[in-house]
């Protein structure tokens, strides 16, 4: 979804774990509504909305200069992990469905290697951790060529000068959500990596112009039909054949295709 600020000409698109209470924050104190939040890490998001997108169709919305902040996909996974389980324990709220826990056999405090191999089930669990694993596309649409401006998750220095030559003067970034128990993929195991790339596969296909899986070793080859970030919006509690089964997703395009253009506009 797209957030405006009035008075500034930029329009910007969050996606999850990638600095989004940070840009919010930025955003609402240009606009003179950031003072009175007393919880800027958590209140900004009430305010300033980051929604699903359909993530086959380009974004179209928005009247300033489009723009984004996009994150190495693995990082970005880990990144979840750390501050929805470690730092939050999201999967202990009342929001987590316990029985779909208990059924799957899976832990509410689950270790990063448990939590990496399971992610499927856990984002059916639970749509916070659904939310902040979920590939980009679900929050920015299929196509990077309709911003203005992407910038790196790295680059937020970059964001600070873009956001101060829009108002004239000097804007300050803050660094909110940073999580406090950090992760790396040092952390993983030769195969619990093998499994992240292979979940991160197609945000990196997406991300090509700004982040190199070979940094980690590449992605490993694998069952074409394997979860992927783009499947967890969907149904992964559905078993076909003993397996999960993900709707609308890349090795099912002819199908979609076959329902809806995708050279027309949809509404969502």
């Amino acid at each position: 979804m797209a957030i405006e600020i009035e008075g500034c000409a930029v329009t910007y698109y969050p996606i999850p774990k990638s600095g989004t209470s940070s840009i919010k924050y930025a955003l609402m104190r240009l606009d003179g509504k950031g003072a009175g939040l007393s919880d800027p890490e958590n209140e900004v998001h009430s305010h300033l909305a980051t929604d699903w997108v359909d993530p086959f169709v380009p974004v179209y919305d928005g009247f300033g200069g489009k723009f984004t902040i996009v994150r190495d996909p693995l990082e970005r996974l880990l990144s979840a992990y750390s501050s929805r389980v470690l730092d939050t324990n999201v999967l202990k709220r009342p929001s987590a469905k316990k029985d779909m826990l208990e059924g799957f056999g899976l832990s509410t405090d689950p270790d990063l290697e448990t939590f990496v191999f399971n992610v499927e089930k856990y984002s059916a669990c639970s749509w916070e951790i659904r939310f902040h694993v979920a590939s980009p596309r679900h929050f920015i649409g299929s196509s990077l060529f309709l911003f203005e401006h992407v910038f790196r998750f790295e680059e937020m220095d970059k964001v600070g000068e873009f956001l101060s030559s829009l108002r004239g003067r000097p804007v300050e970034m803050p660094r909110l959500q940073a999580a406090r128990t950090k992760v790396s993929p040092s952390d993983l195991s030769p195969a619990a990596l093998a499994k992240a790339m292979r979940f991160c596969r197609y945000d990196y296909a997406f991300l090509v112009d700004y982040y190199d899986p070979g940094k980690w070793g590449g992605i490993p080859e694998g069952d074409p039909g394997e979860t992927s970030s783009l499947h967890v919006n969907g149904d992964p509690s559905a078993f076909r054949g003993g397996r999960l089964v993900y709707p609308r997703t890349l090795r099912n395009l002819r199908h979609f295709l076959a329902r809806r253009s995708l050279t027309r506009r949809v509404e969502v």
